[in-house]
């Protein structure tokens, strides 16, 4: 069997903010969960990071005593930044071909996330096979492992 070796590049650009992000997917505020990206390998890889506001009303019920992130807003973010990883590679128009979350693979949540906190996000195509990918996401947060898993997308 013969193997090839593809050459991947890291675009060279200055941090992705919200106006860009929102070209590539279609969530808005307030179910926008990146707040920018810092690292972007179009349809390959993405690293996009998002700061856990206090003020966000969702604490105000999950939960009260102690508030922590729901794990299905993690799998939110790891979505999104899948978006922007394959969204990066063909342009949206009015949410034509947006890629939609088919599948949640083998997630586990190790560590809670708390108010405060600032998620780092990393995607990672994983398969493709047609209109379907298999993508690898983790969460960190301050340099440890918070969550992690896999999606499976399919184009729209």
């Amino acid at each position: 069997m013969e193997r090839k070796v593809i050459e991947r590049k890291v675009i060279e650009r200055k941090i992705i903010e919200r106006s860009e992000i929102e070209a590539m997917i279609p969530h808005r505020a307030p179910f926008l969960w990146i707040d920018r990206v810092e690292e972007l390998e179009p349809g390959l890889r993405c690293v996009a990071v998002k700061f856990v506001d206090p003020a966000d009303p969702i604490f105000a019920g999950h939960f009260p005593a102690g508030p922590i992130l729901p794990g299905v807003l993690l799998i939110e973010a790891v979505a999104q930044t899948a978006g922007v990883m394959l969204g990066s590679t063909t342009p949206q128009v009015a949410g034509e071909g947006v890629a939609l979350l088919a599948a949640v693979n083998r997630f586990k949540f190790l560590k809670p996330v708390r108010p405060g906190q600032e998620l780092r996000i990393e995607t990672k195509m994983l398969t493709e096979l047609g209109k379907m990918a298999c993508i690898g996401g983790t969460v960190w947060v301050d340099g440890e492992m918070v969550a992690s898993g896999e999606l499976s997308v399919v184009a729209g």
